[in-house]
Parts: structure tokens; C-alpha cells; sequence
């Protein structure tokens, strides 16, 4: 009786011990994996790592296995319901391109481990194998080695790849080798450019600049553009207006003009995400006194007159005023310089004006005036539609490098 009873319980250990060894394989076989190309003519599959071991089946070249563990120059695989080890030397790792599908997928040292940057969506990977759930990829973007979520990385190329994020230089800006400053500086760009975003790392951003250079910028220098504008609120005013027509071309009046071009700027503005407020919508007179309490009213943040000039019929240009140096002159200096550069008419400056709507004004100011009606030719020029949206995206850029620090 007891000879039986100690044969059942070593049977019931033997039967434990299996079971626990086949849920340690199925366990292990959950862990790190990838695909792998058999290329041998045939390849024998062994019970255990070595030659001195049982063959359990064959492989036939170009036969593709998952390999979950290697070690000792052999390789265990499943291919269907073979299962065993096979000489590494005969086999050769298989790799599959993926494309990511979120937004912004964290790339990591380890499966859960510390992020080491982003892959934006869209992003090709080639994937080296899995642990689990996680894939470990190889990613061009940042030049390295790392481990994603597999739940969002696809084998389906995405139907389209055209759209890039971008970002926009705060400020003139060194673009290195690698991120970080213990990289060469490759060269410097300027304020205000706008540049393809490949890939995030340690609070650095890769970027392709617009002439196709492809470096590292200190994410500290850098902005998304769509959030330059957004929420904003800027008061636009069209000189005169009504009984007022403020002074007169050959053809044109001044009220008719600062409409056009106000209304020409406004939506440029909306669609940045910017609140815009007009201080008349119409051919209707509005006191100096209503115009700037319309401004700080609102609270404006960029007040904005729109003006057109004149004094001789030689002369042209556009010119840019601000009241209080240290509250106007800033957004005075970029929008006289941003104009100049989409419309290419003369550059009078930006320079000091004692206006009612600037000298009243709690908020930031600038006075604009946009050429001069009293030069025939002048005039011709800044009536056209053409010149009209030159004219609002100057302002609009004026705008735009104004808030780009703020």
C-alpha cells in the first residue's frame, strides 16, 4: 500500500511538473518574438539546443518560423505544430514595415519603459519582433532602436501621408547633428520659419528645414503655428467711414479702401483662430473716442488702424505708427516690416505718431498707413484685389511674428 501510494503521488508530481513546464513555454513564448526565414535545403528541428539531441521534425528552405528565445548559437521556433530548436546559422531574422496610427506614438527604451521621443502619425517603422503586445522597431525618424505599443502600428500604409506637422522658430535658432548642444550646429535659422516636424527626443525636435536640411532644434525654440493666433483678440478699425471719407485719389475715397482691407484681413485672422473685432462693418461714422473704447473695451490684444495716405502725387510708400515705445512699438515694427515685404512698396519706417487712437489706447497699437491716394499711379496699384491681399497678409504676418513670443 504505501509502494502504490508513493507511485501515484510521483506520478501526480510528474504530471504537476509537466504542466508547469508547458505553461513556463507558453509564458516564454508570450515574451519577445519575431519571424524568422529558414535557409538551409533542410533544417533539422531538435527537442533541446544541441546535436546531440532528438530530431522532432523538418524544415524546408524559405520556410518562415517564430523564433521566441535564442541562446548558445541555437534558436527555439514554432512553425505550426512543430515546435524545438534549430541551429541559428540557418535562419535569418524577417522584418516588417508598420506605420503608426496615433496622433503621437511614444517610443520607449523597454516595453513600458521610459519614453525616449514621439513618432508622429504616419511614421514608418520597421518592426524587428514583439514582446507581447509591444513592438520593437526601428525608427528612421530618430535614428534608433525602441520599443512601441503594438495597438498602434498598422501594415496598411496609410492612404495618405501628405500632411506634415510643422513647427515655427521662435527665435533665431541653432540646428545641430543630434539632440542636444554636445552636437555640431549644422547652421542657424532665423525667426518665423517654418519647418517639417519629423520626431521628438529629450526635449528636441527633429526638423527638415524648408531648403530640406534635416537637423535637431531645443524644443524650447520652437512653437506649433496653429497656436501662435489662436484665441487672440484683435481689434481691426477702418480709418473714417459715414460723412468722413478722410482724403480722396482720382477715383478712390480712404473709407472705401480701409473697409476692403479690413474685411480682407479678417477672416486670414479667423481662421488662424483669432477673435477679430471691427470697428464698423460698413460706410458708417465712428468717433476716435468709440473706436479706442471698442479696443479697451474688449481688452483688445493688437489694436490695428488702417489707413491710406496722402501728400504728393510722387509719393508712395507705407509707413507704420506706434504712440508708446514700449507698449506699441514692437507690434509698430513688424507689421511695417512684414507689409514691406508682400506688398514691396517703399519702406517709410516705422516712427513715433500722436494719434488719438494710439495715445488713448490701454492696449497695444499701430497706425497703418497702406500708400498714398494723392499719387495717381499709387492709387491705381492699391485698389487692385491683388494688391488688397497683399496688403492683409502683410499685416497678417506682422501679427503673427508679434505673437509668436507672446
Amino acid at each position: 500500500m504505501k509502494v502504490a501510494s508513493f507511485g501515484k503521488l510521483l506520478l501526480s508530481i510528474m504530471v504537476f511538473l509537466a504542466f508547469l513546464f508547458s505553461f513556463q513555454a507558453d509564458r516564454t513564448q508570450a515574451a519577445y518574438s519575431f519571424q524568422a526565414k529558414v535557409n538551409a535545403d533542410v533544417l533539422n528541428v531538435r527537442s533541446q539546443p544541441g546535436t546531440s539531441y532528438s530530431i522532432v521534425g523538418k524544415l524546408k528552405e524559405s520556410q518562415v518560423v517564430t523564433v521566441y528565445e535564442q541562446k548558445n548559437g541555437w534558436s527555439r521556433i514554432v512553425y505550426g505544430t512543430v515546435k524545438g530548436w534549430v541551429a541559428t546559422q540557418y535562419i535569418s531574422a524577417t522584418t516588417w514595415t508598420g506605420y503608426v496610427t496615433a496622433t503621437n506614438l511614444n517610443f520607449r527604451s523597454a516595453p513600458g519603459g521610459s519614453v525616449l521621443g514621439t513618432l508622429p502619425k504616419g511614421t514608418a517603422v520597421t518592426v524587428h519582433g514583439n514582446d507581447g503586445t509591444w513592438l520593437k522597431v526601428y525608427a528612421t525618424t530618430l535614428g534608433k532602436t525602441g520599443w512601441v505599443s503594438g495597438s498602434y502600428v498598422s501594415k496598411q500604409k496609410p492612404a495618405t501621408t501628405t500632411t506634415v506637422s510643422k513647427v515655427v522658430l521662435k527665435a533665431n535658432s541653432n540646428i545641430r547633428k543630434g539632440p542636444g548642444t554636445s552636437y555640431a550646429i549644422l547652421y542657424t535659422e532665423k525667426a518665423g520659419t517654418f519647418m517639417d516636424k519629423l520626431g521628438e527626443s529629450n526635449g528636441w525636435v527633429k526638423v527638415k528645414s524648408p531648403t530640406g536640411i534635416i537637423g535637431w532644434v531645443s524644443g524650447t525654440l520652437v512653437r506649433d503655428p496653429n497656436s501662435v493666433l489662436k484665441g487672440k483678440v484683435i481689434v481691426l478699425d477702418p480709418g473714417h467711414g459715414g460723412y468722413d471719407s478722410g482724403t480722396r485719389g482720382v477715383t478712390y475715397l480712404e473709407k472705401t479702401l480701409t473697409l476692403r482691407t479690413a474685411l480682407e484681413l479678417k477672416p486670414l485672422l479667423e481662421r488662424a483662430g483669432a477673435k477679430v473685432i471691427l470697428t464698423r462693418s460698413s460706410d458708417s461714422y465712428i468717433s476716435l473716442a468709440q473706436r479706442v473704447n471698442v479696443s479697451n473695451n474688449n481688452k483688445a490684444q493688437a489694436f490695428i488702424s488702417l489707413h491710406y495716405n496722402a501728400y504728393s502725387s510722387t509719393s508712395t510708400g507705407v509707413m507704420t505708427f506706434y504712440y508708446n515705445s514700449s507698449k506699441d512699438a514692437a507690434l509698430a515694427g513688424l507689421i511695417q516690416s512684414n507689409l514691406v515685404a508682400t506688398t514691396q512698396l517703399r519702406n517709410m519706417g516705422s516712427r513715433y505718431g500722436n494719434y488719438h487712437v494710439l495715445r488713448e489706447n490701454r492696449q497695444p497699437a499701430a497706425l497703418v498707413e497702406l500708400g498714398f491716394l494723392s499719387n495717381p499711379n499709387e492709387e491705381k496699384l492699391i485698389a487692385t484685389t491683388t494688391y488688397q491681399k497683399k496688403a492683409a497678409n502683410g499685416i497678417y504676418n506682422g501679427l503673427f511674428h508679434y505673437f509668436l513670443t507672446r
